[in-house]
């Protein structure tokens, strides 16, 4: 388990800045492309049905479920991404809370579906933070998370050795680890089944409950 960490000193200033620039690259457009379509793939999601994001960040993913037209809650603590998301909401109907994964102020069973993509890695917390989505969910949790196994990974930490990074703490998973992690915060979902996708660096898995 990682040494815990402050997800709202993490993300602040540049970095919020920068997080959704990333998205226009021509690399990140390639990535956004394929996630996406995992997303739809695995979880299919229907008009109408209500969706929480957690550590939405900037709202990339909130603004794209909006769009296909799902009723969006992003919740992250880090004040300055939400004040890049809120800042692109302009008119939508999304609603982004500052809030904790590990104390989620909501209700149980509150949405159909509830999103972490790319979030689990930062958590140090993570049986508790999906001991949370389990809890305020209905239907599907879905997961998004970076591979330990991957090229990509290895990269990535081994850039952060060198310069400073969000990656530098983070904690990559394999399928086996994450089985684990949600076999350990509960027993009761009824199906669990994944992909990947980017020669294998991320994980994209399904949580039916």
């Amino acid at each position: 388990m990682p040494q815990n960490f402050d997800l709202e000193l993490l993300y602040t200033g540049k970095t919020a800045q920068n997080y959704e620039k990333w998205y226009s690259t021509p690399y990140g457009k390639y990535v956004d492309k394929l996630e996406k379509a995992l997303f739809l793939r695995l979880v299919k999601p229907k008009k109408g049905q209500s969706i929480l994001d957690i550590g939405c960040g900037t709202g990339h993913f909130s603004f794209w479920f909006h769009s296909l037209k799902l009723k969006v809650v992003g919740i992250d603590i880090s004040p300055d991404m939400l004040r890049v998301a809120r800042g692109m909401a302009k008119a939508k109907n999304i609603k982004f809370i500052k809030g904790d994964a590990y104390s989620l102020p909501f209700s149980d069973n509150s949405f159909d579906m509830v999103v972490l993509i790319t979030t689990l890695e930062f958590l140090a917390q993570p049986e508790q933070a999906l001991r949370e989505a389990f809890r305020v969910c209905r239907k599907k949790v879905f997961l998004g998370v970076l591979s330990r196994w991957s090229l990509l990974s290895f990269k990535r930490k081994l850039k952060a050795l060198f310069k400073k990074s969000v990656y530098r703490r983070a904690r990559f998973y394999s399928f086996r680890e994450l089985k684990k992690l949600i076999n350990n915060c509960s027993s009761t979902y009824t199906n669990l089944h994944y992909r990947k996708i980017l020669k294998g660096a991320f994980i994209g898995l399904v949580i039916d409950l």
